[in-house]
């Protein structure tokens, strides 16, 4: 995770995934299938960027507290949406009190984190749930096939090196930080995404 790479891409970044990537419709996909909300949620977006995904959150709920944290502060500059609040800050080391939120968006953050942090993440988001709040994570699954190679070197291209995780790692990452009820599974729609649902 390079924060001068992010710092580098924002201005093109909202860019690249509604109209080239795809990601953004793919993930507004999945979050509308498999993403179920409670009542007066307070939502954190976790390496949330220019808040793309922190704007579908607000038209879903318009009255829940929605914030976005992101190591990037030119990430953070496109947030356009003074109803959302940002914090800028490292994701392995959240600058947030314990048992705050009761949702947490991964979208796409995981694999951007060294592999030797990416527990230190999960921790850290356990820590700022409150008691049976819940974790919504989208990654990416890479089979070994050219076109999924070429988006791997493109993205190091653009964002750095990346550490895509399976789902074998993922579900054992999310229960070693203390996480029950998780579910890991891939949309039918989307093959090269995965879903992981967990509970504090």
């Amino acid at each position: 995770m390079s924060r001068a790479s992010f710092d580098k891409t924002a201005i093109l970044y909202n860019f690249l995934e509604k109209y080239i990537w795809e990601d953004y419709t793919i993930i507004c996909d999945i979050i509308d299938e498999y993403l179920t909300f409670q009542p007066e949620e307070k939502i954190i977006d976790v390496g949330g960027g220019t808040g793309l995904i922190a704007k579908v959150l607000r038209s879903k709920k318009q009255n829940d507290d929605i914030m976005v944290i992101d190591l990037s502060r030119s990430m953070l500059q496109k947030v356009k949406d003074t109803t959302l609040s940002v914090v800028q800050g490292n994701v392995t080391t959240i600058p947030l009190r314990d048992e705050t939120f009761t949702l947490a968006i991964l979208i796409n953050t995981i694999h951007h984190i060294d592999e030797t942090k990416q527990q230190a993440v999960m921790r850290e988001v356990f820590r700022i749930l409150k008691k049976q709040g819940r974790i919504f994570i989208i990654e990416i699954s890479h089979p070994n096939t050219f076109f999924s190679n070429l988006f791997i070197k493109i993205e190091k291209i653009l964002v750095g090196k990346t550490y895509h995780l399976t789902t074998d790692k993922m579900q054992r990452i999310t229960q070693e930080a203390g996480f029950h009820e998780i579910k890991v599974f891939s949309p039918k729609k989307y093959p090269y995404r995965y879903v992981t649902t967990a509970v504090k």
